[in-house]
């Protein structure tokens, strides 16, 4: 089992399934996956994963608060979706943020990850 927790924010079961496949075959098999953001605030409440993989609109609404509790506990996300990136992404809220486009091989996901938690553990 991998060192790294990755939290997967996905409502869509068929992307979730590629992308823990996925990070699976890259070693990553340590995998939270979770479809609602109440869900994610309250698992985030009691446990700290190395980075997010997160949709920014889940099937209660969108992630905002979610990205803000990442930003807060400084721990990095990629968000993954098919909506337009905000106008204000470039604000200091997405600053540990990268935004990947629905739809992308899951294997370039896996490598942005990798990146991420290669730089956390370079600054650890």
């Amino acid at each position: 089992m991998s060192k790294h927790m990755i939290l997967l924010l996905e409502d869509q079961p068929l992307i979730s399934l590629d992308i823990e496949d996925a990070l699976g075959a890259a070693g990553l098999n340590n995998v939270i996956n979770l479809r609602s953001k109440q869900a994610a605030l309250e698992w985030l409440q009691k446990n700290v994963p190395s980075i997010v993989i997160l949709d920014l609109h889940l099937t209660d609404g969108d992630c905002y608060g979610v990205i803000q509790v990442l930003h807060d506990a400084r721990i990095p996300f990629v968000v993954y979706s098919g909506s337009e990136k905000p106008q204000d992404w470039e604000n200091e809220l997405f600053s540990d943020g990268v935004w990947i486009d629905k739809p992308a091989d899951p294997a370039f996901i896996v490598s942005v990850v990798e990146q991420k938690l290669a730089a956390v553990s370079a600054r650890a």
